[in-house]
Order: structure tokens, then sequence, then C-alpha cells
């Protein structure tokens, strides 16, 4: 058995420019073949064609025209209305290595993949292979249904399906085969892509064939096809190089018997459906994967308009999470500025109830609902830019890739400075309510500030802002692992079980998992800020500052056990709200039509007619 990659590859990336001119046959040979084709003039395909040379792009595919667009907005039919992968009337081989045929001839799609392979090359060989091939078997899935769309418009029968093939077919051999000048004229044919071509469309169905086109157009020889049992099996090497095409020992022949092309020597086509191929649904063909999504990326540029919804979103989702959880709030809050009394959530909870009744458990509320609506309001869109800037304007592609989980710490961590801004002032009268509700109780929230920005004539309003610093440092550590625990989370749910990103209810289901796996992570990586911060809002030192002299003053009094006094009611109060937060959030943005999805791009492209 001979292994394909026994032989350099003929073709990888390049253009072999050893070949003749062969205008004349192809016209005379099309007019005879088949009266159902008419001919793109030669001046509209080089005009195409050098539009997408001077700007290689996806978009500007030579056989057609790329666009990006959100999925419900997309005017191709295909991008809206995804038939399964193994529906398709494109075989998976055939699309597998109509990529790896575009990736070598066409300008647009090879940029693309050039680009890709930078993207990633930081990474690990592991996780550089897994990568690109995602993005190999997601843009064959946008080729797939470009494809399909072509070739099913308009067509109900195996006849018609056939005479769209033979369009087809001569929509890429005018396009990768026949070379031009800039005036239209045919200089020469690429002898080596003609090859490749063959090889292409040999893999299709024998009643899907264009066989004029084929034996005409290419003029194929005849050979009786070999038996099954002498089929090369591709190596694994082979189908994992995704850019390779079949050395030069491989052609497509005429079986007369059999009225049907194959390649020779005969290659085992398989077609495997698996769960999860590099972390998706997808086909393994012996040319690649394809996945069972088309190519996807973040919009570009988010308008105003949307940050202010993706703000609105996150201010109802933390207001109503965090107005759920107070009591828990009032709870944790007792037992860390007096252990003495409530040392445990069970008699903490048993102590309110029975010495402040029901009224206890909604202490500081006003302060809760209004600084977490701020939070909300500042927190996620200041995230999602940051991260988008981040990745984009500020650091490469490559290190952007390759450090993904720093870009999400720092733009976490971005989020939680902003949103400390507003927070601090209301979190100290939250607490101040809480410790001392017979001072502060009755007067509200408008009186606490008051109170607090009064009480030190020398600081003044800088009073509201001593428990800043912790509460920085809390905000900065939780927020930022918040972020960076959800999303792995996630990852590491659908990578696990692709199957939940079907349906809704799944997704959510995995939003709600992930959001109180990341709560009760962050909660614990960020409590002895948050004991800290207790301590000075309730234990305001004489100059209002805070610093490692605060810390040391509170061990020294309370024990180090006080840094996480407190912790299991957090845990509790963290996993719920933030779980609670990331569900009501998704589900918000779901409704506004803002979700993940909504706010992404499929590729999709529509075959030039001819």
């Amino acid at each position: 058995m001979e292994d394909p990659n026994e032989h350099d590859n003929d073709h990888d990336l390049g253009r072999n420019t050893n070949t003749v001119s062969r205008r004349e046959a192809l016209f005379a040979s099309l007019a005879i073949a088949s009266s159902t084709l008419i001919i793109p003039t030669s001046a509209t395909y080089a005009k195409s064609i050098n539009d997408a040379q001077n700007n290689p792009s996806l978009e500007n595919i030579h056989i057609g025209q790329g666009e990006w667009s959100r999925r419900t907005q997309s005017k191709s039919p295909s991008v809206s209305a995804l038939p399964s992968i193994d529906k398709s009337i494109i075989p998976p081989n055939f699309a597998t290595y109509a990529t790896r045929f575009l990736i070598n001839y066409d300008d647009g799609v090879s940029q693309w993949w050039k680009d890709v392979k930078y993207e990633n090359s930081l990474l690990s060989s592991s996780g550089e292979r897994n990568n690109l091939g995602k993005r190999f078997g997601s843009v064959t899935r946008s080729i797939q249904l470009s494809l399909d769309q072509f070739c099913s418009n308009e067509a109900s029968s195996n006849i018609e399906i056939k005479q769209k093939m033979e369009q087809l077919f001569t929509v890429f051999y005018d396009s990768y085969v026949m070379q031009r000048d800039s005036d239209g004229s045919t200089t020469k044919t690429d002898q080596e892509a003609a090859r490749h071509l063959g090889i292409l469309f040999s893999i299709l169905p024998v009643n899907h064939q264009p066989r004029n086109g084929m034996q005409n157009i290419l003029g194929i020889q005849d050979r009786v096809a070999v038996n099954a049992e002498s089929y090369n099996a591709i190596s694994i090497a082979f189908t994992e190089e995704l850019t390779k095409l079949l050395p030069s020992k491989y052609q497509s022949y005429y079986d007369p018997s059999s009225k049907s092309y194959s390649i020779q020597p005969g290659v085992s086509l398989y077609e495997i459906g698996i769960d999860d191929e590099f972390g998706q649904n997808a086909i393994a063909t012996a040319f690649g994967p394809l996945s069972s999504t088309p190519l996807k990326r973040q919009q570009p540029n988010l308008s105003p308009g949307l940050y202010a919804l993706l703000g609105m979103n996150g201010a109802l989702a933390c207001a109503l999470t965090h107005s759920l959880v107070i009591p828990f709030d009032v709870v944790k809050t007792r037992m860390q500025t007096d252990p003495d009394e409530y040392s445990n959530i069970l008699e903490g909870t048993m102590s309110i109830a029975k010495k402040e009744g029901v009224q206890g458990f909604t202490l500081g509320a006003e302060a809760t609902i209004t600084g977490y609506f701020w939070y909300g309001l500042s927190v996620y869109p200041t995230y999602t830019f940051s991260k988008w800037y981040l990745s984009h304007e500020v650091l490469t592609s490559a290190y952007a890739t390759a450090h993904l989980d720093l870009v999400v710490l720092i733009a976490g961590a971005t989020a939680a400075v902003v949103a400390s801004i507003g927070l601090a002032p209301l979190e100290a009268c939250r607490i101040r309510t809480v410790s001392e509700p017979e001072v502060y109780r009755d007067i509200g929230l408008r009186g606490t500030l008051q109170v607090v920005a009064e009480e030190d004539a020398t600081m003044g309003w800088k009073s509201l802002y001593a428990g800043l610093p912790s509460l920085l440092i809390r905000q900065v550590i939780f927020g930022s692992i918040k972020f960076l625990a959800f999303e792995r989370c996630c990852d590491a749910f659908f990578i696990t079980w692709p199957f939940l990103r079907d349906a809704t209810i799944t997704s959510l289901g995995v939003t709600l998992a992930a959001g109180a796996l990341s709560g009760a992570l962050s909660s614990v990586v960020s409590q002895p800020a948050d004991s800290v911060l207790t301590y000075v809002a309730k234990n305001k030192s004489e100059n209002g500052s805070i610093g490692l002299s605060t810390v040391a003053t509170m061990i020294e009094n309370d024990g180090a056990g006080s840094l996480f006094r407190g912790l299991g009611s957090r845990c509790i109060w963290a996993s719920a709200i933030i779980s609670g937060q990331f569900l009501l959030y998704d589900i918000f943005r779901t409704a506004l039509g803002i979700n993940t999805d909504d706010l992404s791009q499929v590729f999709a492209f529509v075959v030039h007619s001819i």
C-alpha cells in the first residue's frame, strides 16, 4: 500500500505555471456538451478575480461574493436554515477537499488561512492543531452550505442537480484553471489546478458528476476502476496536514462500464460522524474535519447603543440577584462585624429572626440594590469593551490567542475598577446599616451618605471612600476570577458535552452551573479582602486610610482566622448570586436579541451565476 506522503506534494500554497492555452477548446467543448450552460464573459470573471487578488479576503473569494452577517440578517438561506452536515447535497469529502483546493488556489482563502495560522502560532503544538482543526472544519461547513445552496436552488431532481454541478464545475474551472490578463484574455491554463479539479469532482456521487465538463474540458482518460480492496488508505499525517493536496500519481479517470469518474489509485473516502472533534460536533473525513456549524466571528465593532443595552441588562441582572440574597448578605456581614454573637450561619439567622424579625433580613436593601444596579450597569459593557480592545488594538492576534486567560483577567480587573468607583460609597452605607441598624436604618440611604460624609470634618466626602482600597482589591480579585472561571467552566461543559449548545434550555443550564462554580471560586479567593473591607467600614482608622497596617491590626486583634470569617455564607451567597446574575444576563440578552450568537457573524458566499 503506497502512502501519498511518500512523495512531495506537487502543490502546496502555490501555483504551477507549466500550462498551455486552451481558451478555444473550452468554449467549443461547452457549446457541444451542454446547451444548458451559459458561459460567463471573460471580462466579468477577470474583474472579479482581479478584485480578489488586489484585496485578498474571504469576502472576495474568486467563485462568488462572500459576506459576514448575523444569522438572522443573512441574505443567504444557507446560513439561516442549516441542513445537517450528512444530509447536504455536497458530500463531506468533497467539501473538505474543496477547502484544501481553495486554500491553495484562492487568494482570499489562502490569506485567511495564513492569518489563522499566525493567530495560533504561539500556542502549543496540540493547541495549535486543535484550533486549526476547528477553523478548518468551520470554514469547510461555510463552503459546504454555500455550494449546497447554489446546487439546490431551483433544483429538485438529480438531473437538475447535475446541471447545477456542471455550472459549478465551470465556475471553478474559469476561476482557478484559466489564467487571464487584466483585459480578460486567456494566457494559459494551470494543468495542476485542472488535475485537482478533476479529483475534486470525482468525489461526487455518480448521478451528480459533471461528466460533460470533466470529459470535454479536462480531457479525462478512460480507465476501468480498480477494486475497493486495493484502495489506498490516506495516512493520518496527510489528513492532519490541512493544506496538502493529493500528489501527482493521483488522477481522475473515467470508467466507461460504470459511466462514472473515480480517483486512481483508489482512495478510501471515509466519512465518520463523531460527537466531538476539536471540541465540536463534526464529521471526520479523509481530507479533514467538517464542523456542524459554519465559520463564525465576533461582530467587529459594537455600537454605543449595544454597549448601553449590555449595561442595562447587567444592571437589571445584578440588582435583581443581589436583592434576592440580601438576607444572606446580612448574616454574612453580622458574622464579620460581631463574631461573638454570630458564630455560624444557622445561629446568626436564628438570632436575627428572634431579635429583629423579618425586617432584620432586609437591612441595607436600598444601598444594595442601588449599588449593584450601578455595578451591573458599568461592569458588563466595560468588560466586553476591554476584552475586545486588548485583543484587537493593544495585543497582536497571536499573543492575544496564546494568552487569552490573561486578556480575560485584565478585562475583568478593569471592569471591576470602574464599577468600584460608584460602588464604594454605597457599600460603606450598606455595612453601616447592617452592623448598626439602630443608628442608620431610619435615616435611609441619603441620610447615611450624609452622616458618613460629615463625620470627619477633615476628610469630608472622602470618608465615603475609606474602604475603596480594600473594595478594589476584593472586586478586582473577585471580578477577574469570576469572568475567567465562568468562561472556562462554560468551555469545559461544551467541550465535554457539545450537544448542550443545541437547545436554549440546556445552554442556560450551563450558564447557571458555570456561574455557581465561578461564584464559589471567586468568593474563596477574595474572602480576605472582603473581611478587611468590613473591618474598615466598622472600625474606621484615625486617618481613614487602609493598608498592611490595618490588616496587621485586624489579625492581631481577631486572629488570622478573621480573614476568612463568614466564608461559608459568602460561598453560598456568591454561588447563588453569580449563577443568577449570569443566567438573567443571558435571558435578557436573548430577549433583546443581543446574545452571543446575535453579536456574532457567520460567513457564507453566493456562487457567481453563469
